[in-house]
């Protein structure tokens, strides 16, 4: 085996060991680990999905994944809620700026626009929606700004030239969100796992297709 296919068979375990680290999180709803360890095993899928990412040098995408990792901590941590937003949104942020640089270097996906616009309508029906949760626990401000980050990450997936898996990736992230806040801010029953299931299944997708095109 030559040094290229023995460290390309290295990193391709490194991402099967990040895909299946997350996957396996799932359980914790019914094992519901004690603090520090129902954290460090929420983030440890999500980190490694992240040094996969940086090992094929998809800088921002590794950023990205690392920063989703520290919202996932963040969010099991009393009172640090919005800190966890934040740190999701700085994701988002990264994973636009991997769409954006896509569509700087291979040109707009002109066929994107009606999903560019279906979801721009799902997001203002959504923040109408969960506007009245949001006021009530205080957290309109910052619920708003993620929702117009993960929003324009979402629009500029689609309006780009990358992989269908990317793009699905980015939708799916933003439907995991959706169920995050209908429990929240609507106050309605979401199926037991959607929320994790949704979200490293965007995560893997994320960094799976990205890894190898950004």
């Amino acid at each position: 085996m030559t040094d290229t296919a023995a460290t390309r068979s290295t990193t391709h375990i490194l991402f099967i060991a990040g895909a299946l680290l997350a996957a396996s999180h799932l359980a914790n709803e019914w094992v519901k680990l004690e603090q520090p360890w129902g954290p460090v095993w929420k983030c440890s899928g999500i980190v490694v999905l992240g040094l996969y990412a940086l090992s094929q040098r998809a800088i921002l995408l590794g950023l990205g994944l690392l920063f989703s990792a520290l919202g996932d901590v963040l969010l099991e941590l009393d009172g640090l809620f919005v800190g966890g937003m934040a740190a999701f949104g700085l994701a988002h942020v990264f994973y636009s700026a991997v769409f954006i640089g896509l569509i700087r270097r291979d040109g707009l996906n002109k066929s994107g626009w009606p999903f560019a616009i279906a979801v721009l309508a799902a997001s203002i029906a959504l923040g109408v929606w969960f506007a009245p949760g949001q006021a009530e626990m205080g957290l309109t401000i910052p619920a708003t700004a993620y929702s117009v980050i993960i929003s324009i990450m979402v629009i500029s997936a689609v309006m780009s030239k990358a992989p269908l898996m990317a793009k699905l990736g980015a939708v799916i992230f933003m439907l995991s969100d959706t169920l995050i806040a209908v429990g929240m801010f609507a106050h309605q029953p979401v199926p037991i796992g959607s929320v994790w299931i949704t979200y490293a299944a965007a995560q893997i997708m994320l960094a799976w297709s990205l890894s190898r095109k950004a």
